[in-house]
Formats: C-alpha cells, sequence, structure tokens
C-alpha cells in the first residue's frame, strides 16, 4: 500500500468495517486494524497519508501509541484524524505532545459519514 492510503486504527470492529466500507465506496484506499500492536505492524512497511485513530484503545491509548510512532508519522508527514467523545479532555491530552502538528482535525463520535469523507478528501487536496 502507497502514501495514500488511509489507516484506521479502532478497537470497535463494527464501527471500524463502517469506516472501511465508507471509504471503498469512495474509492479511498484503507487498510483498517483493531489495536495499535496490529497498527505497529502494518506500520513497519508502509506510511499513511493520513491515520484515523481512536484514543482510547486496548492496552494502549491512541495518543500514547501515536506520541511512541511520531518520529516515523513525522518524517512520512502524514496527518492525523482523532476519534473521541472529549474533545476539550482530547486538547489537554494533545498539548505539548510531539503529534499535535500532525492532528488536523477531530471527530467527535458518533459522526455522520459525508463529514469523514468531506475531510480525508480536505487533507489529501492539502497534501
Amino acid at each position: 500500500m502507497s502514501k495514500d492510503t488511509v489507516l484506521v486504527v479502532e478497537d470497535d470492529q463494527l464501527l471500524r468495517e463502517v469506516i472501511e466500507d465508507l471509504l471503498h465506496i469512495h474509492d479511498i484506499k484503507v487498510k483498517t486494524v483493531g489495536s495499535s500492536i496490529e497498527a505497529d505492524t502494518w506500520l513497519e512497511a508502509h506510511i499513511p497519508n493520513i491515520i484515523i485513530c481512536d484514543l482510547f484503545l486496548p492496552s494502549i491509548s491512541g495518543l500514547q501509541w501515536l506520541n511512541k510512532v511520531a518520529e516515523r508519522l513525522i518524517q512520512g508527514k502524514s496527518s492525523i484524524v482523532l476519534l473521541s467523545a472529549d474533545h476539550q479532555r482530547t486538547d489537554e491530552m494533545l498539548e505539548g505532545s510531539p503529534i499535535h502538528p500532525l492532528v488536523k482535525h477531530q471527530l467527535k463520535k458518533p459522526f455522520k459519514n459525508d463529514e469523514l469523507i468531506r475531510l480525508i478528501n480536505m487533507i489529501q487536496a492539502n497534501t
């Protein structure tokens, strides 16, 4: 998979499948994983254009995982979209974080499908 791929890191299987189907319908290349461990394995050989990441993953938070792989994402100029139900808390968690400049948007769960597609198209147009 190439740089134009969207990586979705979401532990909720149903939401992950919905996002995957939605992106396929809109001809957007996508790779979905259910944990930071799966994401680490995939990132060993790929750099995505966009990462859509849930903040509350099992075993390690999405933010902790993103900070762990920040150097690779910064070098690859990846853009990050965070999925969260609590934006105020997310803003506080991002302060001083190495991935803060990569975060292009925060989507509040639940989000509308057209909102996600519009956001991805906007990010891809600007990269």
